[in-house]
């Protein structure tokens, strides 16, 4: 391997882009070449390392030249950058805001109240509320980081639209294949979260509390749960991508619509499964022997929980139910319309 092809080897290594990368080598080895080619006419000597040498020092260094082919090497760039910026404001509002009250019901309930116990849960609630935040902030980072790379630029041109606004566009109907990419995104981001959650911070679905100043923690779920968590991951990140590909398409098609109702039908499917899993609940009158309730407190909130999630998920199930049946609605009206 010559001077040259170690040159654009080395520039290759540098490059931000992981598209476009080979095209770019060889644009740039032809170009090196032709100097070269140049230079030995010019000077009348034989072309040796001393040239190339030469040459590449006169070029740049390859961390120099691979800056060249991204002028704008932002992680979030300015178009996305406001809407980056209201979606975080609605995350970390929601997360702290969760975090905050549970938090605040669970002093209030467990402890009496400006004891030892509940000076500790708030305090505990404050520390949570903040890792919340910050782990919040890096999922909508990540998230936004990988539009900004997959999004073609005429689709993150879009999100800037006040400056080709026309007021004429209110009296169009919207076309019924078009996405709404505030939607799109929200979802994604949220759709993140729940996956963060599930597999990065578990110790969150539950219940914290002091007993003798020691803290105690109470899972939501039992095992019989989080067997399903492998199957919800491959459903989420499914959505996620086909959220994705939806952004860059920028319309639905014959396909994204069965994938739609491939995913809705997965997610329906594991939703029943779960409501028929027996003991997914970890919550029982033996997990708050040792906690601040008494017998009969813990009691009602036991049955109180029993009753809650089967319901909680009942309602998931309708819901689903309902969007599956729109997905199935929504792809015989495009295939209509095609015919």
């Amino acid at each position: 391997m010559n001077m040259i092809d170690r040159y654009v080897t080395e520039v290759g290594r540098n490059l931000p882009l992981l598209k476009g990368r080979e095209d770019i080598e060889k644009e740039l080895k032809s170009t090196l070449e032709d100097m070269l080619e140049d230079r030995a006419e010019q000077t009348g000597r034989v072309r040796d390392e001393a040239m190339e040498i030469e040459v590449l020092k006169e070029y740049g260094s390859p961390q120099k030249v691979a800056a060249t082919y991204n002028p704008q090497p932002y992680l979030i760039g300015p178009k996305l950058f406001p809407f980056f910026l209201f979606v975080l404001k609605i995350v970390i509002t929601v997360v702290v805001s969760v975090m905050l009250v549970l938090a605040g019901v669970q002093a209030v309930t467990d402890t009496p109240f400006m004891g030892s116990d509940f000076v500790k849960i708030i305090g505990g609630g404050l520390g949570n509320a903040l890792s919340a935040a910050i782990a919040a902030f890096g999922n909508v980072v990540v998230v936004f980081a990988i539009l900004e790379r997959v999004l073609p630029e005429k689709e993150i041109g879009g999100f800037d639209e006040e400056k080709d606004w026309d007021p004429a566009a209110l009296a169009k109907d919207p076309h019924p294949d078009s996405i709404s990419r505030f939607e799109l995104i929200t979802e994604i981001v949220f759709t993140f979260v729940a996956l963060a959650i599930l597999n990065i911070y578990p110790q969150w679905l539950g219940m914290f509390f002091f007993v003798d100043g020691e803290q105690t923690f109470i899972p939501m779920f039992t095992k019989n749960f989080f067997q399903f968590v492998p199957w919800i991951n491959v459903v989420i990140v499914a959505e996620i991508l086909l959220d994705v590909y939806l952004l860059r398409t920028a319309a639905w098609d014959i396909m994204t619509r069965i994938l739609k109702i491939l995913i809705e039908a997965a997610s329906l499917t594991l939703t029943v499964l779960i409501l028929r899993t027996p003991d997914i609940l970890g919550f029982n009158a033996e997990s708050f022997v040792n906690g601040p309730f008494s017998a009969e407190q813990a009691e009602v909130f036991v049955t109180v929980a029993t009753y809650t999630i089967p319901i909680v998920l009942a309602i998931i199930v309708i819901i689903q139910s309902i969007e599956l049946v729109k997905a199935v609605y929504k792809l015989i009206r495009m295939s209509t319309r095609a015919r």
